[in-house]
């Protein structure tokens, strides 16, 4: 099956969709002295992208600030390591994970490859979860915001649902006027980007560069580890 060629829709999810989400915590990390062998990082930064995702749910019922939510992750992830973070380490380490998310760049072949798409598709977008401004910048920086107009652009917590609930794609598909048959959305992580899209009754396409392995029955329609992988 090719959901690509069927779908009408095309919409990507952001962090390590578009870019590698995993080189600007790298980066923060050696800048504060904290130097993991590379196996090591991306478990760190797994379970940081798992906490963000449960403290997120407290943080849109409004119990926690944004600030101690990118403070907490950090301190829960690495103390499943044997590291323990005080406040002050990682507030050091997510100030300079801000100032490296500001020389981001999109995958070498994602850019040339959406404007591609925009080509044969009426509908490409981008659905992700995280603050407006903070994920709108990001897009910003990696110029994607010059190819895909901003009516198409969907950030969480401008329309006040989230992932993992799929009445984010259902409100997509009103947004756009199509049925969900005909939307296809491309994600890396399981529990964000594939259940919930299935279960809206989307196609999807899972972009599994981190060569991570399922965590429900969910199937995705098609699995990726590069965009060379698409055929349009």
């Amino acid at each position: 099956m090719n959901s690509i060629r069927e779908a009408e829709a095309i919409f990507f999810d952001l962090d390590d969709t578009l870019y590698d989400h995993l080189m600007p915590f790298h980066m923060a990390l050696k800048h504060c002295n904290l130097n993991l062998p590379a196996a090591k990082l991306e478990e760190v930064f797994k379970r940081v992208r798992y906490y963000s995702d449960v403290l997120w749910k407290v943080y849109t019922k409004g119990e926690i600030s944004l600030d101690l939510l990118r403070i907490e992750r950090l301190r829960y992830a690495f103390n499943e390591f044997g590291i323990l973070l005080s406040k002050e380490q990682a507030k050091a380490i997510q100030e300079r994970y801000v100032k490296e998310q500001q020389q981001i760049k999109a995958f070498p072949e994602i850019l040339s490859f959406i404007q591609n798409l925009m080509k044969c598709k009426p509908i490409v977008g981008i659905l992700t979860n995280g603050p407006a401004d903070h994920q709108m910048n990001k897009i910003k920086i990696l110029q994607i915001d010059q190819i895909i107009p901003k009516e198409r652009i969907f950030i969480s917590d401008s329309i006040g649902l989230a992932k993992p609930d799929k009445r984010v794609f259902q409100y997509i598909q009103k947004q756009m006027n199509i049925e969900p048959n005909k939307c296809c959305y491309i994600g890396d992580t399981w529990k964000n980007d594939i259940v919930p899209s299935i279960e809206a009754g989307w196609q999807c396409i899972w972009f599994n560069h981190r060569k991570r392995k399922p965590e429900s029955h969910h199937i995705p329609h098609e699995i990726i580890m590069n965009y060379h992988d698409i055929f349009i």
